[in-house]
């Protein structure tokens, strides 16, 4: 047999053990280390280069295949001959060269490599007398002794060294030259003899290292860096459902680590991803239901250490604590020195190698190391308190506090980890109180230290305290606008808003990829959701199996939701019925629920009764689009009515609302009435005894918003809105009464009341019998000035006359009615702004009056709609006069099936030219244009001179 087939068998006989473990492919990039900011970093804790919950953003690296890595066709330039590769701890390192030996060894990959040795740095720690490199390769592999070495220094031959920061000796690379295979030295002169390309000068040689020991090797000797970047999201799914077998319990053992941003993203580690599977395996019940109460990372691990020997994990603690600079790698007699027999030791790796085990190398000898290096911070910190807890009750808090000053003097963070667990089992233990000194004094130094990241390492330990610290005292800021904490201004706290929401995840729009609207896949995104404002869920084919999920968010203190649209999904009575449970919990936030057409009957508005006697923070309810009639109505009152109830927006569109409805609904606002601002009762046959029995208990003038369209209205109900509208203490500025039977008779009445003290800004009136009689009295209210004014007063933005949102269309106003409101374009006090005069029976006839008022200095008009008159070319030409003024405001027209034809173009282009920076919308659909004529507006949209944005076109 030659030496390659032999050096095969060894190997697979070597890490047989992998056959039976779950592999995954490891993540590599390629990486440099040149910048004096990245060197920086290789000396700080590891858990800082994963845990990224700290940053918006961060920078993700394509992975390259091992075997791209690992390829032959490298030239030995300026001695170059290493390859490194870098990661934290327990990423996978030592796996991927294991991986990669035997899938040589057994001939499944890596078919370009003749001769391959992996050597670990533990065990070439055990080598203390002088050996040549022959006789170091002989020592690991004695079927070297039957076979020629002449091949060893070829360009097919790699060594790979595995755990670089595992090697005790420090590498000198001014140490003697060594060019013979055959000349004895020692271990690490061998190395650096074979590293710097003197001895087997064509080999190839693959290190791995965590990051402290990058800067070991000068970078002049490194031919390329890689670093393994650990768990994708996949494997982390992968990992979690091969330790728990059932999908759903898996499912939510994984939110349960996605609720925490940095626990998923230290799930990236392997070890720590398979610590927390295994912890939360037990912890999850299937009668939990889709509560999710997550463990914090010392729960976690004090979880993970109750479970084996207790005796054993007194003696352990004391010997993570001893060797908290040491390393992870452990000798036989660094375990006898602090009282461990081999014996035992041996054991408890056997029943609990989550927590420690053991490996065999060189002569026999056993190497032991913690499951994990934040296993042996967790026992460390265990010990230290337990040291803690020993002295007076009175100066425990002092002790605890000079751990923290220590750990801020470690600008690299090496104890971060150490000082996290020792805040998690302060908590675990009971040993202070929420109020201790030792929290403000922690506040205070995140606060000092807000720009750097010493106050994101405190901040983990905080939280690891308490999940909500220095979230309730910005709360506390964004209500009251001064500082909870003395000492510290606002643009501390501002800092603070923008690290915590960060800190969080938190977003401000969650909505379902549009492939994955469905109820099962709803609870693979309740952490999203969880930390999410709004969450947007309409039209997502939810049904009621979605809503106890969705429960279990809105109860919890730690949930960001304020607003939930479950609008267009099929949710029943039951499903609401589960969502007021959680309504009523006083932790829930949400502040809008909107359950726009899902089918609801008057029996759910029984459920939300009680969310609104017993959630003041629920502030917009919408029912719009649901079958609750009358008696929902009457339900929804019984909460109305009481005090508790703080809604400000009830929206109750096309529910099929009468006038009983009404005054179910009046009733309730008569005996509550302060607090409702918005009222939407559109597309309701309420008529106009609904609307009576409304206004006569209701001041509709305590609203800001009122939308009635489609209500089957006559002009009966406009005095009454009217009367509101004109009242001096009248808040409404925004009414919408379109498509109600209000004639000339209603709008006038409305008109009459509009002339003093209205601050109506926003008036729609679409589709409402109104003709041109009509218009001399809305001239009249364009061309008033409000009583708000004095003769004294200068015109200020602020002293708004009326309306700056006007919506006309589809009465018959005709030229003569338009030519009467042009008038009131040049009021030098109105704020009209957005003017829509589409399909009122409109020509060319009315244009002069309207190009007049819209290019006088006087007019604030920026949007005009005329499309749907017949205004024609004529009609544009005179229109186009008016845009040509330099004191024309109007920056959106409309004027689609106007009957334009090429001429129109001509005209609009010429404004264009003239006043480059004049329309930026243009919407000309349904006319009779060329391609030519689209083709040269297109052009203009494309030329930066022209401020032309949006262009809606097409040839007729």
């Amino acid at each position: 047999m030659d030496l390659q087939a032999c050096l095969k068998t060894s190997l697979r006989n070597k890490y047989q053990k992998l056959k039976d473990k779950p592999l995954f492919p490891p993540r590599l990039c390629y990486l440099e280390f040149k910048q004096e900011e990245e060197l920086s970093k290789l000396n700080q804790h590891e858990f800082s280069s994963v845990d990224k919950s700290d940053l918006h953003q961060w920078v993700v690296f394509p992975t390259v295949p091992l075997t791209h890595i690992l390829s032959s066709e490298y030239k030995h330039d300026s001695g170059k001959k290493t390859v490194l590769t870098v990661g934290v701890s327990g990423v996978g390192k030592s796996t991927a060269v294991q991986s990669c030996a035997l899938k040589w060894a057994q001939d499944k990959d890596y078919h370009h490599i003749n001769l391959l040795f992996p050597l670990n740095f533990w065990e070439l720690n055990l080598l203390k007398n002088k050996l040549s490199l022959i006789e170091l390769l002989q020592t690991f592999y004695p079927e070297l002794k039957r076979h020629n070495t002449y091949s060893l220094n070829g360009n097919l031959v790699w060594f790979v060294l595995d755990g670089l920061d595992e090697y005790k000796v420090p590498l000198n690379f001014s140490c003697p030259t060594v060019i013979d295979v055959s000349e004895a030295s020692t271990v690490d002169i061998l190395l650096i003899n074979l590293i710097r390309g003197n001895l087997l000068p064509s080999c190839h040689i693959w290190i791995t290292t965590r990051y402290s020991a990058v800067r070991k090797i000068p970078d002049r000797y490194l031919l390329k860096e890689t670093m393994i970047q650990g768990f994708s999201d996949e494997q982390k799914e992968q990992l979690f459902r091969g330790v728990i077998l059932n999908d759903g319990l898996a499912s939510k053992a994984i939110n349960h680590v996605k609720i925490s941003r940095s626990l998923d993203f230290l799930c990236e580690i392997p070890p720590l991803c398979n610590i927390m599977a295994n912890v939360l395996k037990n912890h999850i019940k299937p009668t939990d239901g889709f509560k999710i109460t997550p463990l914090s990372l010392t729960q976690i691990y004090a979880n993970l250490v109750s479970t084996s020997d207790l005796g054993m994990i007194s003696k352990l603690k004391k010997l993570a604590l001893h060797r908290m600079t040491e390393g992870n790698v452990m000798y036989e007699d660094d375990l006898v020195e602090r009282g461990i027999s081999v014996k035992e030791a041996s054991i408890f790796c056997k029943e609990w190698p989550l927590v420690l085990w053991q490996e065999t190398g060189l002569h026999k000898t056993k190497a032991f190391r913690f499951g994990h290096l934040s296993i042996q911070e967790f026992l460390a910190a265990s010990a230290k308190l337990d040291e803690i807890e020993g002295v007076e009750i009175s100066s425990r808090s002092g002790c605890c506090k000079h751990l923290v000053e220590q750990a801020m003097l470690n600008e690299e963070g090496k104890s971060d980890v150490f000082l996290r667990f020792i805040f998690g089992l302060i908590k675990e233990r009971h040993l202070l109180e929420p109020t201790d000194e030792l929290f403000v004094y922690t506040k205070k130094k995140i606060l000092e230290h807000i720009l750097s990241y010493k106050a994101v390492r405190l901040f983990h330990c905080l939280r690891e305290f308490d999940s909500q610290a220095l979230l309730e005292d910005v709360r506390f800021f964004m209500k009251y606008g001064s500082s909870p904490i003395p000492e510290f201004t606002s643009l501390h706290w501002n800092f603070m808003i923008q690290r915590a929401r960060t800190f969080e995840g938190v977003q401000d729009h969650f909505e379902m990829p549009l492939s994955m609207r469905c109820d099962e896949n709803l609870l693979r995104y309740l952490p999203a959701i969880q930390k999410s404002r709004k969450a947007m869920l309409r039209f997502s084919n939810l049904t009621d199996a979605s809503c106890p999920a969705l429960a279990a968010i809105l109860g919890k203190s730690e949930s960001y939701l304020r607003e939930l649209d479950l609008g267009y999904n099929t949710i029943t009575d039951d499903g609401v019925w589960e969502l007021t449970e959680e309504l009523k919990n006083k932790n829930c936030k949400l502040k809008t629920l909107r359950l726009q057409s899902c089918g609801l009957d008057p029996q759910a508005c029984k459920y939300l009764v009680a969310a609104l006697t017993k959630s003041p923070k629920l502030k917009e309810l919408d029912l719009s689009k649901n079958n609750i009639g009358n008696d929902g109505l009457w339900h929804l009152s019984c909460g109305l009515r009481v005090p508790e109830c703080k809604l400000e927006t009830l929206r109750l569109s096309q529910c099929n609302i009468e006038k009983t409805g009404c005054s179910h609904l009046a009733l309730s606002l008569q005996d509550n009435p302060s607090h409702l601002k918005v009222l939407d009762l559109s597309i309701n046959p309420v008529g106009d005894g609904g609307a009576r029995e409304l206004f006569e208990c209701f001041d509709i003038s305590q609203l800001t918003k009122l939308e009635m369209y489609h209500c089957s209205l006559t002009g009966l109900s406009c005095k009454p809105i009217g009367e509101a509208l004109k009242s001096e203490t009248s808040t409404l500025i925004e009414l919408n009464l379109s498509n109600n039977d209000l004639k000339d008779e209603g709008f006038i009445a409305l008109c009459m009341c509009m002339y003093a003290w209205c601050r109506l800004e926003k008036l729609n009136v679409s589709r409402c019998g109104i003709t041109q009689v009509s218009c001399t009295y809305l001239a009249k209210v364009l061309c008033s000035v409000s009583q708000l004014y004095s003769g004294l007063l200068k015109r200020t933005d602020w002293q708004a006359v009326g309306l700056t949102d006007l919506d006309l269309s589809m009465n018959l106003l005709g030229d003569a009615g338009v030519k009467e409101i042009s008038a009131g374009l040049k009021n030098p006090y109105s704020h009209l702004k957005t003017l829509n005069l589409s399909h009122c029976g409109l020509t060319d006839s009315c244009c002069a009056e309207l190009a007049s008022g819209l290019g006088s200095d006087e007019s604030t008009v920026t949007e005009l709609d005329l499309s749907g008159n017949q205004l024609r070319d004529k009609g544009v030409k005179k229109l186009c006069i008016g845009l040509n003024s330099p004191d024309c405001k109007l920056e959106k027209l409309s004027l689609r099936s106007c009957d334009l034809t090429s001429k129109s173009i001509h005209f609009l282009i010429s404004v264009h030219k003239s006043k480059p920076q004049s329309l930026t919308e243009l919407h000309l659909m349904g006319n009779k244009l060329e391609d030519s004529d689209i083709r040269v507006l297109t052009e203009l949209t494309k030329n930066t001179k022209y401020s032309l944005q949006i262009i809606d076109v097409s040839a007729d």
